[in-house]
């Protein structure tokens, strides 16, 4: 994508973050969250559910959620 010009957006990354999600790939969605953070963007509603439906199945650690909001959450997360 970028290296055809285009930037992505916040819409852009959470579909990506889901995507990799779902896929199980851990790895390549902490990359995308922390560019996303890097690039100015937050998690939308739907990013959130699937980290909190993955975290309540055991998918993934409490460390992710911190990783992806820190240790007390970000208040300016979307939740829209």
């Amino acid at each position: 994508m970028k290296e055809d010009g285009y930037e992505p957006d916040g819409c852009t990354y959470n579909t990506l973050i889901r995507a990799h999600l779902r896929g199980s790939d851990i790895t390549t969605s902490v990359q995308l969250i922390e560019e996303m953070k890097r690039c100015g963007f937050s998690s939308d509603a739907s990013t959130i559910k699937i980290v909190m439906d993955m975290l309540s199945s055991g998918e993934l650690d409490k460390s992710f959620l911190n990783m992806l909001y820190g240790p007390f959450g970000d208040k300016s997360s979307s939740l829209d």
